[in-house]
């Protein structure tokens, strides 16, 4: 699937205005949806839902069990990364057994200590060597775990800087791991072991919600646009059906993955419908402009 998406994406750079291209393409994009998003669900043992797999954390707070996750739901949590890294347009990233379990000692302190913390103290219950080493290199949530954690680090809500979401889809990430207790997950993804091209994304950007067809629950109060380039004094507009939308943009935060503009747009997104059509203009201070459009749809299964 993500071989027939880039395939496709060159042709319709081709021709723009190729109907059949578009059809083609917003099929692609439920289909990945459904496979990678939808399928990839977890669910806390206490929810109803027989249809969604259920994570149970085996560990001991009590015996400094650190516990294990399944490989079942270790494929789940890569699928789901995967997902919003792939449809963004940058590389898919894989789960290291060894940085899976160092994850997993540290959510298990942070479990035990009922705190998040990127430093763990040594005095803290359940404190190991490895545990504090992937604290320090990790996205960290309460009360969430696994897939789930996934997709509130990419909507990284309370953020302006939006620094969750820009580690979450930094294209020079490759290997990374992940550790999820009942109410704690930590997830490796400060990673820059892929080799870079910062020249590539010189020129190519990464944004959120990105260009293509997207479902409308992708559609987070705060949108961005990464790029290597100066974003000083960048001007950004857009329209929701041809028609203009307000918005504010965040102050520019450097330290979190590549450079990186952040804006909140009045929108009502619980009105969004299929068909929907936002478009958004970035021009930067050397008066490079970058034009793309977000295409809603909105698939029930």
């Amino acid at each position: 699937m993500i071989r027939a998406t880039q395939i496709l994406k060159k042709e319709i750079a081709k021709d723009p205005k190729d109907k059949n291209l578009a059809n083609i393409e917003l099929k692609i994009a439920k289909e990945n949806f459904r496979i990678n998003y939808y399928l990839s669900r977890v669910n806390a043992p206490d929810n109803s839902d027989t249809k969604i797999f259920k994570y149970v954390w085996n560990g001991s707070v009590k015996t400094c069990d650190e516990g294990t996750v399944s490989d079942t739901i270790v494929q789940k949590v890569e699928d789901r990364i995967n997902y919003f890294r792939v449809s963004a347009g940058v590389p898919p990233i894989y789960l290291d057994s060894q940085l899976n379990n160092w994850c997993q000692k540290a959510a298990l302190a942070m479990e035990s200590n009922n705190k998040l913390n990127h430093d763990i103290p040594k005095i803290w219950k359940c404190f190991t060597d490895e545990g504090a080493e992937a604290a320090k290199y990790s996205l960290l949530a309460q009360n969430i775990n696994t897939s789930l954690a996934v997709t509130s680090f990419v909507a990284d809500q309370t953020h302006p800087s939006l620094g969750n979401r820009r580690w979450m889809l930094y294209p020079f990430s490759m290997a990374w791991g992940h550790g999820s207790t009942s109410s704690k997950c930590v997830l490796w993804a400060l990673d820059d072991s892929r080799k870079k091209d910062t020249v590539f994304y010189a020129n190519n950007f990464i944004a959120w919600p990105y260009n293509g067809y997207m479902h409308k629950m992708f559609v987070f109060k705060r949108w961005s646009f990464s790029l290597y380039e100066d974003l000083s004094d960048a001007k950004v507009s857009m329209k929701l059906n041809n028609i203009p939308l307000k918005l504010s943009v965040e102050k520019l935060v450097d330290g979190y993955g590549l450079p990186t503009l952040a804006w909140t747009p009045v929108i009502e997104t619980q009105k969004l419908k299929e068909g929907d059509v936002f478009e958004v203009n970035i021009t930067l201070k050397n008066k490079k402009v970058f034009k793309y459009e977000v295409r809603i749809f909105d698939t029930v299964f």
